[in-house]
This record gives structure tokens, sequence and C-alpha cells, in this order.
């Protein structure tokens, strides 16, 4: 206890001589409360009115909304089919129904089409409430939408929906509210959007991490059951023994290699069309076929690839003439009339062909992995990604159909602090504003063992961006954090904020510095923290580990903190210091399993070895890094 206070007075010490010398911490945005409007009760009279021809999903919307209802007001609303009950004032129109339309009777006006496949409607006409949209999804979307905007329930992670408990349902009376996603597939990965109630729930609609039936209207997705990097089985290496020049002349290799394909040998492309179309076979329900390099930079630079690069002032010729023939092929069979090719623009093929143009069954997806995530995408003034943007610019010009594989993590560490909140939604606006239709935000794909940092709180934010770019982004993240966290949320914000104001700052040489997505968590692009800095932040997580906290609160709060101890570990400051190292690595390394975490990076080697030298900083403590005299 003695030590404790000693230690607390020492803190307000330094903060107090950080204040002397002008230094201030870094305080969150206010979150203005929301607008009182006018409101009318939904009571226990009303019906929920469906189609008597209702679609799955359809039905799983009007049991959803009947279901929340009852647990927020204990009221049992009566479901009754159109056809079957005349109209009164107090329904709860859910779907298509006969209520809408150009007919005497119609209690409402919609241009159904412009809705497409998920757009959303919710309006209210005198008593009577409107909740559809478009088929399949749109109308479980307005359902989720409604529960959320209107009655204040919540879908924040897998382990934790807040559904209030009221004494009457009130919402808004005026309600006019239309929306269409300008994407057509939306994914990310880490924890919760595995989780088939949470993706819904927020709109996810890829089927790579999860499996979305009729039910709930189904989903976008990839056949063949892989997304990426598929000519390594699209173009098995089983033929390299009696068609050599099927593989690449590899621009690394000098020599014939499986790395990747030659895409201008003709073997290849017939053998490539011939699995392609037993994948779609496979799946016939599935959009998208994943025609995508390896994951290599070992391409082909035989005559006929070098002629056609040269020709085309990128490697993404080759690729995307390729990528037409198979698309022309699958034209042929009105069985694949759904189908898009996907390819990507990656490493060696990002920058866009100067004469092939993608074909209309072509999509194409860039990645943004080369980029900095210190500053947004279209930051002109930084040089990490003025490129990608240009590239952006120009595939926007000759691809109907442009998709983004975006990155939102430290894959070489896992469990240190990633600190791009400020980016996520400039990034996302400058894609929907170019033409861009689908995003996978790839994450922390292995936080289940890993959940080390954020993991929920950047799924839950992704998700609210993905279906719409223009939320307010700060009120979320106080929703989220204050539900997730309890009473340690101002801290944590205080935190989130202040870190994201410390990255990509100016070196001592006045270059910006930027943040990568393997960067070294000792690196200042990651965090530039001054010793009031230092200091102050451990202060917030010692209020956040203090505060009134359910036992399921104070772990999460635990959780994120690893991040905190791995970037002071990583620096060797305050507990890390050298005198004190050993011990204080010693308890973050138990701190870390105990909380159940094992991995610190991705790939096979990445996860925790057993035995560590602490002293090293513990990006080191995976069985691929930590030295090879410590597991003996």
């Amino acid at each position: 206890m003695f030590f404790s206070r000693l230690s607390a007075c020492f803190l307000s010490f330094v903060l107090a001589l950080g204040g002397f010398f002008g230094w201030k911490p870094v305080q969150p945005p206010i979150v203005s409360p929301p607008e009182e409007v006018e409101t009318m009760e939904i009571t226990s009279d009303y019906v929920i009115v469906k189609s008597a021809s209702a679609r799955d999903a359809e039905l799983t919307a009007v049991n959803t909304l009947k279901d929340i209802l009852f647990q927020m007001s204990g009221i049992t609303f009566e479901v009754v089919d159109d056809t079957s009950t005349p109209y009164t004032a107090r329904e709860i129109i859910v779907g298509a129904t006969n209520r809408e339309g150009y007919h005497d009777s119609s209690v409402y006006i919609l241009d159904r089409p412009a809705l497409g496949a998920e757009g959303v409607f919710i309006k209210t006409v005198g008593e009577t409430v409107v909740i559809t949209g478009g088929a399949p999804r749109g109308t479980l979307y307005a359902v989720y939408t409604f529960l959320e905007d209107y009655l204040g329930c919540r879908w924040f992670s897998k382990d934790l929906t807040v559904i209030p408990e009221v004494d009457s349902l009130e919402i808004p009376r005026e309600i006019d509210y239309f929306h269409v996603p300008v994407l057509e597939f939306r994914e990310t990965d880490w924890i919760s959007p595995r989780d088939v109630t949470w993706s819904v729930a927020n709109k996810m609609n890829g089927l790579v991490y999860r499996y979305l039936d009729s039910s709930v209207g189904g989903g976008v997705g990839y056949a063949g059951g892989s997304f990426a990097h598929t000519l390594e089985w699209l173009v098995p290496k089983s033929y390299f023994e009696t068609d050599p020049e099927m593989f690449a002349l590899g621009v690394k290799s000098g020599k014939r290699t499986v790395s990747q394909p030659c895409l201008t040998n003709e073997k290849t492309l017939a053998v490539a069309i011939e699995n392609v179309r037993a994948w779609l076979d496979s799946s016939p329900d599935r959009q998208i076929i994943s025609v995508t390099q390896n994951d290599n930079t070992d391409y082909c630079v035989c005559a006929n690839c070098r002629a056609i690069d040269a020709a085309e002032g990128s490697q993404a010729g080759t690729m995307l003439r390729f990528i037409n023939a198979i698309a022309d092929e699958l034209k042929k069979y009105p069985q694949y009339d759904h189908v898009a090719v996907d390819t990507f623009a990656y490493q060696y093929t990002r920058k866009p062909p100067k004469i092939t143009v993608p074909r209309d069954n072509v999509i194409v997806r860039l990645c943004s992995i080369e980029c900095c995530f210190s500053h947004p995408l279209n930051d002109p003034c930084c040089e990490r990604n003025v490129a990608f943007a240009n590239d952006l610019y120009t595939w926007k010009k000759i691809c109907n159909r442009l998709y983004v594989w975006d990155y939102t993590t430290n894959y070489a560490n896992f469990l240190g602090p990633f600190p791009n909140f400020g980016v996520i939604q400039p990034n996302m606006k400058f894609f929907m504003e170019n033409n861009v239709v689908g995003i996978y935000e790839e994450g922390n794909y292995q936080a289940a063992e890993s959940d080390g940092e954020f993991a929920d709180l950047r799924a839950y934010l992704l998700a609210k961006l993905l279906w719409d770019c223009d939320i307010d982004l700060d009120r979320c993240m106080k929703e989220f954090c204050e539900a997730y966290y309890g009473e340690a949320a101002e801290y944590i914000l205080e935190y989130i904020y202040m870190t994201t104001a410390k990255t990509g700052q100016k070196s001592i040489f006045g270059q910006r510095q930027h943040m990568g997505i393997f960067e070294y968590i000792g690196n200042a692009c990651v965090m530039k923290l001054s010793i009031f800095d230092i200091f102050h932040t451990d202060g917030l997580w010692e209020n956040a580990k203090n505060a009134d906290l359910t036992e399921e609160q104070l772990t999460r709060v635990l959780k994120s903190e690893i991040s905190w101890r791995y970037w002071k570990a990583t620096n060797k400051v305050r507990e890390f210091g050298l005198l004190t190292r050993y011990e204080s690595s010693q308890q973050l390394y138990s701190d870390i399993k105990a909380l159940g975490i094992t991995r610190i990076h991705e790939g096979a080697g990445g996860l925790m070895a057993d035995k560590v030298y602490f002293m090293d900083p513990p990006g080191r403590w995976s069985t691929s890094r930590v030295p090879a005299i410590i597991l003996f």
C-alpha cells in the first residue's frame, strides 16, 4: 500500500512537471447527446403485418422483431398476414406486403427496384410503422436498423448484445429513412464477425468467414472454398514435372519455378479454365471465382510475358489478359451468367495496365499492403500512399467492379498497438467516393489466439463503416467502450485518442513517419511519446483497472492493456527499464498466458514459445523468433 501511494505521488509529480513545461493530455472529442424529438408509443394493440408469401429472410426479420420487442417490453405482438387482415392504423408492416404500391388502398409508395438486394426503408405513416427493404437481405437489415437507431439495441460483439428493458416502446413520430449501401461485398475477420447473428445484425454479407443461409438472405461468396492466391490450386504444381513451361521463368530465380504460373502458356489457361469451372460447378450459388496470383513476387519473365508487360507498362498486363480469357470462356455458358472473375491488383500487379481493360464480368481487387496507416490513403503529403491513390484513380477509370483488400492490424506484432483509428473512416470514404463496390478489411484473422488489443472494437467500427461510411464514428466508439469496458471507458477512450494522435508524427529531422502493417513496435512511427505521455498513460490504465467493474469488464480491460505493456516492454521504459526488465517481462509473459493468448504474430512460427529470454522484447517471444539457445 505504501509503495502504491508513493508511485501515485511520483506520477502526480511528473505530470505536474509536464504541465509546467506546457505538456497537455490529448482529450477525446465531446459527443453531444442525441437531439430530442417528438415520439409515439408502440402499444400492445399493434400487430406485425407480413406478406402471406414472405421469403425466408422476411420471416426471420418478423421473428427477430417480435422477439426483441418482447425482450424490451414484455409485450408479445401478434403476427398477421397481409391478405387475411384488413389494414388498421396500428400496424408494424415488415417486408413487401399489399400495403405498398400504387393502388387506392396502399399505405405508402416505394421505388422498390431502387432498393436493390440490400436497401433499407423505414417510415412512419401516421401511427403505422413501415420496415422493409430489398430482396433478399434488405428487410432483415431494416429490422436491425430500426432496433438500433430508434430503440437503442446494439450488437457490439458476439458476447455483448445490449437490449434495453423499457416501460414503453417509444420511437420518433417522424421517421423517413432510406439507405442503399454503396458496397455489394462487405467483409472483415477478427473474432465476432465469424458469428452469424453478429454478422447479420451488423450487415456483413461476405461468406468468407461465415455461412449465411437463405433464412438470413444468403450472402456474397467465392466459389471453391478460397478467395485469395488461388492460382496455386487452379494450376497445380503436379504439372511441373511434365509441363514445366506452364510455370514461371522466375524474375528472381532465373529458372522455371512453381512460384507462379506462366500466364501466356496456352495449357496454363486451359487447366485454369477447367478448374475454375469445376469450382463453380461445386458451388453453383456463389457469385465470384477468385483467380489470384500466388503470394510471392517471382513472376514470369519468359519472352512472351515480358513482351506483354513491357507494352502494358505493368505485370498487370499479362494477368488481366489471362483473366479476361477466363471471363470470356465463362460467358459461353448460361449457368455462369451470375459469376464474376476476381483477380488482384497486388504488389507487382498493382499498377494498372496501359492497354487492356477488364471485361464487365471481371472484378479487380486492389490491395493496400505497402501503404502507411498513420495517414489517410489519399493524403497527398504521405509519400507511402500517393502511388496507391494514383493507382486507384486509374483503376476506377477502366474497371466497373473495383474491390479493395485493406489492412487493419500489425501482422508482425498482433499484441502491440496499431493506432489507425484516425484513418479508418477517411480511408473508407476514399474508397466509396472512387467507385469501389466491395471491401475486405483484413484484420487479425488469428485473433482467437491473440486477442490482446482492440479486436472487438475494430470489428464493430469496421462493420458500421462498411455499411455507411458517414456514421458518427466518435459516437459509435463511445457507445461501444461504455458498454464493453463499463466505468473504465473514459480512460480507455482517452488512451485510444492519445495513441491515435501520437502515430505518424514527424521525426527529429522533420520528416513524416509512416506506420506499415509489419512494423517493429519500437519504431517511432507507431507512437512517438514523451516521458509525460508515458506516465500519463500508465495512470489511465491504473484508473481503468481500479474502476468499479464486473469480472468480465475487468478481463476486457486487462486484455486491452496488453498492447500498452507490450509497447513499454519493446521500448524498455518504465517497469521494463534495465533493472526490472526481467521480472516485469516475466510478469507480462505470465499475464498473456493467463488471458488465454497464445500467439505473437501471424504464421506457423507465430505461437508463443514455452521458453523465452525475458530481456528480449516480446516480439521475440514466438517460436520462430526466440533465440535458439533458449530452447535447450
